[in-house]
């Protein structure tokens, strides 16, 4: 029945790509607590530091990929003298409505031991997602079902389904302020639109995910302001006004939020 299951899941699976790099990481790169607002694929190829997922602290080395899914609570470091050079994919993944991982539990690190094919394979989705070519959103959409099956074919420990009673009125939630996110979306707003009282919908939340409404939708609009620079010519103005924001309250976020300015994590990624 699990098999069946997960099967039917991964039938329904519906993936879109946010962001896909390859990078040599800062020397000061650090976060503490960090509330990762997409599911994210790691992949180490040279450094030496730390990542820690949840309850888990691992120390990746080269042909290490770690899978981070939406809400997962993490920290990371690198090595000053020895910096991460990783590829990188942020992506959303859903069955129907409900998030991919919270219907299949699935392992955290995986080791790959076909480690040119990885690097093939990742390579050929970065490519395709930099590119202006009119079916690149097609060829994105195979590369990334390719990598992911890639993976978990790899690990002996292969993904199973879980069934979470809370996840359908989460997906609920988390997609109303998805798709509310880049105009005035207030706490208050939200709770209305579920019959909760706003103090309860507050305490409700960041019982759930350890932060609050208000910071999971500036996770969501950074998000997306790093999709727009990676993707469009628009000026940081431009991309804060489809965000709903002034120029510069966006930008003293987005600095909070990534330790660069708008104009250096467009110049780090391309």
């Amino acid at each position: 029945m699990n098999q069946l299951r997960l099967k039917k899941y991964f039938e329904d699976l519906q993936v879109n790509v946010t962001m896909a790099g390859h990078v040599r990481v800062p020397s000061d790169w650090k976060h503490h607590n960090h509330i990762t607002a997409n599911n994210c694929l790691y992949y180490f190829l040279e450094g030496e530091g730390t990542l820690q997922i949840r309850n888990s602290t691992f120390s990746p080395r080269t042909g290490d990929l770690f899978v981070l899914p939406a809400g997962a609570l993490i920290s990371y470091s690198t090595s000053p003298d020895n910096p991460y050079r990783q590829m990188f994919c942020h992506f959303d993944a859903t069955v129907g409505q409900i998030p991919l991982f919270q219907l299949i539990d699935t392992p955290l690190h995986i080791s790959l031991s076909d480690q040119l094919q990885a690097e093939t394979l990742f390579g050929r989705l970065i490519e395709r997602f930099h590119s202006s070519n009119a079916f690149a959103g097609l060829a994105v959409k195979a590369a990334i079902f390719e990598l992911l099956q890639f993976i978990w074919e790899q690990e002996p420990q292969k993904p199973s389904a879980a069934v979470s009673p809370a996840a359908e009125r989460w997906n609920d939630i988390l997609s109303y302020i998805d798709e509310h996110a880049d105009g005035p979306l207030t706490i208050d707003q939200i709770a209305d639109n579920f019959n909760y009282s706003p103090n309860y919908f507050f305490r409700y939340f960041k019982s759930a995910f350890g932060i609050s409404p208000h910071q999971y939708i500036i996770q969501k609009r950074m998000e997306k302001a790093k999709q727009l620079l990676l993707t469009t010519d628009w000026t940081t103005a431009r991309i804060a006004g489809e965000l709903g924001m002034e120029r510069s309250h966006f930008s003293r976020l987005f600095l909070a939020s990534t330790d660069m300015t708008p104009r250096q994590f467009r110049s780090l990624h391309q």
